[in-house]
């Protein structure tokens, strides 16, 4: 079985990379022809995908209690590196100048900020309570967290989960918003 979980395009949409979490693969799949071009192992359930800002490299999240983000060769269809993030990574997201991938890890509750060219973990964000998705905002100013869970009590009048609002720039969270 493939399972396939997520999938993401090239900019010129002509090529989609579809992560297959039960097969432990990426595909390669040309839009026009309607084929899959190649499969790509990777070493654990991929749940998450995320491109370089050219396109060349693409950012493929094996989740785990401790997981990896693998880095593929587009062109090559190789896994050329791994870099180290937190239990159950996903929703990763390459920031506009291409330096910075963000990683939300589900079970720690917090934000992996990975420096590209060193390709290490820089630092933790604490966010609220299981992160599992992320968007940047169009002028690539904030980054907004959607958090599975809520952090309160589930018996009263009002049971919410938050979105966690981070300044790009300054690296700290800015609010929340239920």
């Amino acid at each position: 079985y493939l399972s396939p979980t997520v999938l993401t395009a090239t900019k010129d949409g002509k090529t989609l990379f579809i992560a297959c979490a039960t097969a432990n693969r990426i595909l390669r799949f040309d839009a026009a022809s309607r084929r899959v071009l190649d499969s790509i192992r990777v070493p654990g359930s991929p749940l998450g995908l995320a491109f370089s800002a050219d396109d060349r490299l693409l950012f493929v999240i094996c989740a785990a209690p401790e997981s990896k983000v693998c880095i593929v060769d587009t062109a090559r269809c190789i896994v050329t590196d791994s870099i180290r993030a937190g239990h159950t990574a996903m929703a990763p997201v390459s920031s506009q100048d291409g330096k910075t991938l963000y990683v939300c890890n589900r079970f720690n509750n917090d934000l992996s900020v990975i420096d590209l060219a060193t390709k290490k973990e820089g630092r933790r964000i604490t966010v609220q309570r299981e992160p599992v998705a992320a968007d940047l905002t169009k002028d690539g100013r904030f980054l907004l967290i959607a958090n599975h869970l809520h952090t309160g009590r589930a018996d009263v009048d009002e049971v919410a989960a938050v979105v966690s609002v981070l300044d790009v720039a300054a690296g700290k969270l800015e609010k929340e918003l239920r």
